[in-house]
């Protein structure tokens, strides 16, 4: 394939999957995220390292956030939202962790392929990017022509980050305001 067909491809397919997500989800999760007490973000492989960087992002807007498994991420309670990213919404740990959070009565918002997936009912909020999965590939949604969860996990980075564009404004804070939070020993 030539490169150019095939960026022309992939926009394509990110296009079409994220241009079902509704404005009304983006500014639901938006608020959450704003009247947490704290923001506890959750995945597993690639979509892990996704959300990692939507973490890294509402820190720099200075906000109270911890990704679940880190060493320093402290116990979860009443009044903090937990976001979950994973395609299928099946993956064990992920369940589990959704789980437990629910009886810890933490709010929790899922960002999937499936509206269906075990995750997703036990959401609160659910923002559904609809591709096909490897591990559950019977359910509906849009095709890719790239290998496994790729067309998942890039548009949940872009997705991530308009909900972060969307703080910003919300929040009435800039780029170079954001920067001040930026790691400073590298």
């Amino acid at each position: 394939m030539k490169f150019e067909s095939t960026l022309d491809i992939v926009i394509d397919e990110i296009r079409s999957v994220l241009s079902g997500v509704k404005d009304s989800s983006i500014e639901e999760l938006s608020e959450s995220i704003l009247r947490a007490r704290r923001v506890f973000l959750f995945a597993m492989g690639r979509s892990g390292l996704v959300i990692k960087a939507f973490a890294m992002r509402l820190m720099h807007l200075g906000l109270k956030v911890h990704v679940v498994g880190e060493v320093t991420t402290p116990s979860l309670g009443e009044g903090d939202l937990l976001i979950i990213g994973s395609a299928s919404g099946e993956t064990p740990s992920v369940v589990l962790n959704c789980k437990k959070a629910r009886k810890l009565g933490a709010a929790i918002a899922s960002i999937t392929a499936s509206k269906e997936s075990t995750v997703a009912g036990h959401s609160d909020i659910v923002i559904t990017i609809p591709t096909k999965t490897p591990k559950v590939p019977d359910r509906a949604g849009v095709s890719s022509v790239q290998p496994m969860g790729n067309l998942f996990e890039q548009s949940l980075l872009i997705l991530t980050d308009i909900i972060v564009m969307n703080l910003m404004e919300s929040l009435s804070i800039d780029s170079e305001m954001m920067f001040k939070n930026h790691a400073n020993l590298e």
